[in-house]
């Protein structure tokens, strides 16, 4: 059984690139044949604005077809920059990450329970992306849980060494092992995927990972 969820966030960029490409060779033809019906200014908008049209586009179609996949494994995430994978005996539930007072936050996130099944096959450039993109999610919760701002530093800090329960981990594996750990202290929750592109809403996925969870583990004690 396998369960594929389809980035519904990449949808429309063939469209999208096919009606830019057309409006521009229309702009071209009428540019050659009337350059006088607008200001030089005015050209120089309307071909910038297809320009960013025709990036949007191509940055729709090169992203990764499926967002989020469910096989006997674990649970998949396609990134642009690659894949993970968390095995199902590797989590204990997935649920929507939320704050105290600000309710839901547009990330589902994943009670990690064993890090060494799940840390060594990161892709090193993934999880740089991942550092980067969620680090807005660590702030958000920092800022809830420390309003004087008088938090401990080390809540900030991601350097160093990481010791899990059996190896010792170093550079970007260690960064991420401590965005984990940071995240777990002020969320709950140490490993995060957006709600955006999700094809279903948020609290419904975590239900059919849940339910996928316990069917995948029940049927590999068979």
């Amino acid at each position: 059984m396998r369960y594929l969820f389809r980035d519904q966030s990449n949808r429309g960029g063939a469209a999208l690139l096919c009606s830019s490409a057309l409006v521009l060779f229309c702009l071209i033809i009428l540019l050659a044949i009337v350059p006088d019906l607008a200001p030089t200014q005015a050209w120089v908008l309307l071909f910038m604005l297809l320009l960013l049209a025709g990036a949007v586009a191509y940055h729709k179609l090169t992203a990764p077809w499926f967002l989020v996949e469910l096989n006997p494994q674990g649970l998949i995430y396609h990134h642009r920059a690659g894949s993970w994978l968390l095995p199902w005996q590797a989590f204990a539930y997935a649920r929507v990450a939320e704050l105290s007072g600000q309710g839901e936050l547009a990330f589902i996130g994943f009670k990690v329970t064993a890090i060494e099944q799940f840390l060594p096959n990161l892709p090193l450039r993934l999880a740089v992306k991942l550092l980067i993109e969620q680090r807005h999610l660590l702030l958000t919760a920092l800022r809830q849980n420390c309003p004087s701002g008088t938090c401990p530093s080390e809540l900030m800090l991601e350097t160093g060494p990481y010791q899990s329960k059996t190896r010792l981990y170093h550079g970007v594996q260690a960064m991420f092992a401590h965005r984990m750990q940071h995240c777990s202290t002020l969320l709950g929750l140490e490993l995060f995927i957006p709600t955006a592109g999700l094809p279903l809403p948020a609290q419904q996925f975590c239900q059919q990972v849940n339910q996928s969870r316990l069917i995948y583990l029940k049927n590999s004690q068979t």
